[in-house]
């Protein structure tokens, strides 16, 4: 179907906040790793696939006209150049690996997407799941489901009387408030006649943390049309979205008639404590989001957040009515029966829909270029209390949205502040590149902060004199506002992308449809992102990466400087010196991998140990009797395993001083004989006594009078 122009026009209003009915479904499906992966392999192996997904029109839509004030008012877009792709970002990688290919999925696009959890990696993506350890980034051969239709059979749609149904958008996440995986898609029934049926959103929830042939995964299912209240009848729901707290899961959808006709956008609120095992799930529906004006978010997307004691949820979206403008949406009472507030309209610098993608290779004129969708949210995330999101637009060689000169798509990312209040933006960056011919297109974003408050943005990139590439920037929490280091490619692609079984035409060929960048629950820090790129002659590759934080702080010193032998709990501060983001970090209680530390030698214990900022945690020792004396080095170990020893010993073990035992004065009779010992604890190495009469001394040795 090709790409359909809304009209603000059929969307109905939706005046001030709203409650929902909230019912249940059916109850869930439920199935073995190992019965998934023991059906037919007749089953398993799909049929190239071509999704031609409908979208709104908004190349032509009003810019904000407070967005040039704004964009005026702060100057914090980075630039960066592709002549400078050398530069080291400031995460490092470490595992590296190809997580499927065009081979493995047969289907345009593949929806990358993929999730860390304490053991494994899990790609999902259309057409195929997998499994991989994620230590060696080698597939672990206990989920290889080459097509996820089978993965779902279970809750599918009927397949209507000769059309066809198959699997689509995937989402996944790995939760660490409950130790399981959840995985979304929608199903695409089509009729004879070509055109959609209402459809199913599903849902597979797993029973544990590490996924095993006997690991239990439970089905859900809900048709949007059904979901209370119902509504948007017949209607088929595109592009969902994901986004998972401690009370719901926020799945945002595009609706579309059967024509392919855009009717407005729709988010459903799903009790998360209702899918851990047989049901039913409970479901509530927000329709129609967008009001008579047209405003509101046009592609609602469900937001995370890991803070387990949240009260409110969220959606936000690109406005439908202007650039320019971010809608986002409170969630009250998630767990609950949920109510939704009135669209809050944030205005950003300014936005304009990105622009197919020029690659070096292409044989398909314009409309071999790469499909960049448009200007929507890719995804949103809140850490310590702000909500960060990205997308990718079209900006000029100054990083300014732009609708005309030498194109470039570039990755827009925003950290929104006061989100239960008045919220506003609190910074913003545009990744792109400032060169004036043949520029690079950074697109397809995703990003993720960190508990250190560290940024990873990853992306695909790809230009006329470029191949695609899979690519990754990032900040630090310490970094000058609205700035990303030098995107770094990690792939290293030399050929052409130009596939027979994608043709391109008036959107280009397919890519994407988005990417996914996440954090590791085991400590909060690592960051894992999974690219498209372009791995071989006309065929793609999800490429994933693991990506290291900065190391532990320096241990330069502490404070006391000195433990006497036989020291019992005592508490020594220790200082670091931070560079380039280096860090101590602990993420809390609830984390499997915590921060550590030691001392050199032997007989020095450290009894528990707590993390105060990055440059300081404070110790709790032990110092045995008969521990060797002089100084001692303090190795710190951040929670990512990373440690940092600090150059000389810091930490000085002494002998403790002396206490006299015996009496401290004593009297006698003059002109006669007299002897007094002095006695004393740790062995003294001397002794004096003061205010002696004459002809009395010390012997300074023995402490004999």
């Amino acid at each position: 179907m090709p790409s359909f122009r809304f009209m603000l026009l059929l969307v109905a209003l939706l005046g001030g906040a709203a409650s929902a009915q909230t019912s249940s479904g059916s109850a869930g499906v439920s199935l073995t790793s190992a019965q998934i992966m023991a059906l037919p392999e007749s089953t398993k192996t799909p049929a190239t696939r071509l999704r031609i997904r409908p979208r709104p029109d908004r190349r032509n839509l009003p810019q904000n006209p407070d967005s040039a004030t704004f964009t005026a008012s702060r100057k914090t877009a980075s630039v960066t150049s592709g002549a400078a792709q050398a530069q080291a970002a400031l995460q490092t990688i470490s595992t590296n690996f190809l997580g499927g290919t065009l081979a493995d999925t047969s289907f345009y696009p593949p929806d990358t997407m993929g999730a860390v959890g304490p053991t494994q990696y899990l790609v999902v993506v259309n057409g195929l799941f997998r499994s991989f350890n994620k230590t060696t980034g080698i597939a672990d051969g206990v989920m290889n489901v080459v097509n996820p239709d089978t993965f779902f059979q279970s809750v599918l749609s009927p397949t209507p009387s000769g059309g066809s149904n198959y699997t689509t958008d995937p989402r996944v996440r790995y939760d660490r408030l409950t130790g399981r995986w959840f995985i979304i898609m929608i199903d695409v029934p089509t009729l004879s006649d070509g055109s959609s049926a209402a459809n199913r959103v599903m849902l597979a929830v797993s029973s544990g943390a590490t996924i095993t042939g006997s690991t239990t995964w439970t089905f859900h299912y809900f048709q949007q049309d059904q979901a209370p209240p119902a509504g948007d009848t017949g209607n088929f729901a595109d592009y969902p979205t994901l986004g998972i707290d401690s009370n719901a899961l926020y799945i945002g959808v595009c609706e579309f008639d059967p024509a392919g006709s855009w009717m407005g956008s729709t988010a459903f609120v799903v009790k998360k404590s209702s899918v851990f095992g047989s049901g039913p799930i409970y479901v509530t529906a927000f329709r129609n989001l967008i009001d008579s004006n047209g405003v509101g978010p046009g592609t609602p997307q469900g937001v995370d957040n890991f803070d387990p004691n949240a009260t409110n949820g969220y959606i936000i979206g690109s406005d439908n009515a202007s650039f320019g403008t971010l809608i986002l949406r409170r969630v009250s009472n998630p767990g609950g029966t949920p109510a939704i507030s009135d669209n809050i309209s944030l205005t950003v610098p300014s936005t304009a829909s990105p622009v197919r993608v020029p690659h070096k290779g292409n044989s398909g004129g314009s409309s071999g270029r790469l499909d960049s969708i448009d200007d929507r949210l890719m995804m949103a995330v809140v850490r310590n209390g702000n909500l960060w999101t990205v997308h990718n637009i079209n900006v000029d060689t100054t990083g300014t949205a732009a609708s005309s000169g030498t194109p470039r798509n570039a990755s827009r990312w925003y950290e929104i502040q006061n989100l239960d209040t008045t919220p506003t933006i609190a910074q913003y960056g545009t990744v792109f590149d400032s060169t004036a011919s043949s520029p690079l297109n950074y697109w397809m974003p995703s990003l993720m902060v960190s508990g250190q408050g560290h940024v990873v943005l990853g992306c695909s990139v790809a230009g006329a004199a470029s191949y695609v590439d899979a690519a990754y920037t990032g900040r630090l929490a310490t970094d000058a506002s609205g700035t990303m280091a030098t995107p770094t490619r990690y792939t290293a692609s030399t050929t052409a992308y130009n596939p027979s079984g994608d043709w391109g035409g008036s959107s280009g060929r397919r890519w994407g449809d988005y990417s996914y960048t996440c954090l590791d629950p085991d400590d909060d820090m690592t960051m894992w992102t999974t690219q498209e790129y372009c791995n071989s002659t006309n065929s793609y590759g999800m490429q994933v990466v693991k990506l290291v934080a900065p190391a532990p702080a320096t241990p330069t010193g502490c404070s006391p400087a000195s433990l006497p032998l036989g020291a019992s709990g005592a508490s020594v501060v220790v200082t670091g010196t931070a560079v380039s983001g280096s860090g101590f970090y602990d993420p809390g209680a609830g984390y499997a991998k915590r921060i550590a530390a030691s001392v050199s030698g032997s007989g020095v214990t450290v009894n528990s140990m707590s993390y105060t900022d990055p440059t300081h945690i404070a110790l709790n020792l032990s110092v045995a009797s008969n521990a060797a004396t002089g100084t001692r080095t303090i190795t710190a170990t951040n929670p990512d395993g990373q440690t940092l020893t600090s150059g000389s010993g810091i930490l000085t073990i002494t002998i403790p001083a002396p206490v006299v035992t015996s009496a401290t004065s004593a009297t006698d009779v003059s002109g006669s004989a007299f002897s007094y010992q002095i006695t004393a604890t740790n062995t003294p190495s001397s002794y004096s006594a003061s205010g002696l009469p004459s002809g009395l001394a010390v012997n300074t040795t023995s402490g004999l009078i």
